[in-house]
């Protein structure tokens, strides 16, 4: 009896310790500040403050000429999520965006007046002192730097089309305040294709008005179609423009998609995000594969973005601003320019 009851506390002390440890290993590093300030006149930093438990395995570095992305795994953003948007004192930093790009992963975008090279950029994690908090360092040789405006940075003679979502008879989803979808896509998409229009592509847009792509009695598959026949077989990429809509009104943020089966898809919607995570600044819910009908039937790497819910009161807002349609247009524009330069 003896034993057997030794056995089943062993067995439970066992459990216990195995729960322990798994909830040890789920527990995430709160990050709870951000800088960019120069060491000297050589070298730019980027400090990262953290609670809890942190190594290299958790962090990630891209440097992509005029962005530092930082992803950060096992992370919470705590409360530099704040800062998102905002610029900060340094003269060699444009703006920082933070954002949960996924479920434990922080993506911290650092938008910079100097292009870097990746090779160049160096950083180390350094645990908590008594006068320092555990912290990264990221320091960047502002030596190696140049000019981002310098670069030779345009699309060549690229075939690009772009799709505003819906029109004509179809509004697509309608905000609180009476902003349609369909007017959105369309303002943003033709501020796009002046932008890409002025780096040298070839752009096709799908409807340049108020109009059904078909007609107004085609069904929803043949209305998609004719949008998807708009691209000519020379074709480099084709991107649909979307608004997003809930029922809940606290919904929030942007997405982008692209077909499974297509890795180039992927690699276009992935830059899509992180451009219009940088110059829009809402909240990220991430990079997704999806059927719809446009990316499974494309003839080339495709990508749908949805840029904000316009059922949401505040996004309504901001998807009807000229200013903000400008950014959203940008993002596009700059994505459209790294797809065909990296």
């Amino acid at each position: 009896m003896t034993k057997k009851l030794f056995a089943c506390c062993s067995l439970l002390l066992l459990f216990a310790l195995t729960i322990f440890s798994a909830a040890e290993a789920k527990s995430q590093a709160e990050l709870t500040n951000i800088s960019a300030y120069e060491v000297d006149d050589k070298i730019l930093r980027i400090e990262i403050d953290f609670k809890g438990r942190l190594d290299s395995q958790d962090f990630l570095l891209r440097a992509d000429r005029k962005n530092l992305i930082v992803d950060m795994y096992n992370t919470a953003p705590g409360r530099i999520s704040k800062i998102a948007g905002k610029k900060v004192a340094s003269a060699d930093v444009e703006k920082i965006s933070v954002g949960e790009f996924k479920i434990n992963q922080t993506r911290i975008n650092v938008t910079l007046n100097l292009s870097v090279d990746e090779k160049d950029v160096t950083f180390s994690i350094e645990p908590k002192t008594k006068k320092t908090p555990a912290r990264i360092l990221i320091d960047i040789p502002k030596t190696s730097a140049k000019n981002f405006d310098d670069e030779n940075f345009d699309v060549g003679d690229k075939v690009v089309v772009i799709d505003a979502g819906h029109g004509g008879s179809d509004k697509g989803a309608v905000g609180p305040g009476g902003v349609t979808e369909k007017s959105v896509t369309l303002a943003v998409a033709l501020k796009t294709e002046k932008l890409l229009t002025d780096s040298g592509a070839k752009v096709i847009m799908t409807r340049r008005t108020d109009i059904d792509v078909a007609s107004p009695q085609a069904s929803d598959a043949q209305e998609l179609q004719a949008r998807v026949n708009k691209a000519p077989p020379s074709t480099d990429i084709f991107i649909s423009i979307h608004c997003n809509a809930f029922t809940n009104p606290n919904t929030n943020g942007m997405e982008t998609f692209y077909y499974s089966g297509s890795p180039q898809g992927r690699r276009l919607a992935e830059l899509l995000n992180e451009e219009l995570l940088k110059y829009g600044g809402r909240n990220n819910r991430g990079v997704k594969s999806a059927n719809f009908y446009v990316l499974k039937h494309s003839r080339c790497p495709a990508s749908l973005i949805e840029l904000a819910f316009v059922t949401n009161p505040t996004e309504e807002s901001l998807l009807a601003d000229d200013d903000y349609q400008n950014k959203l247009a940008q993002a596009i524009a700059s994505a459209v320019k790294k797809y065909f330069n990296n």
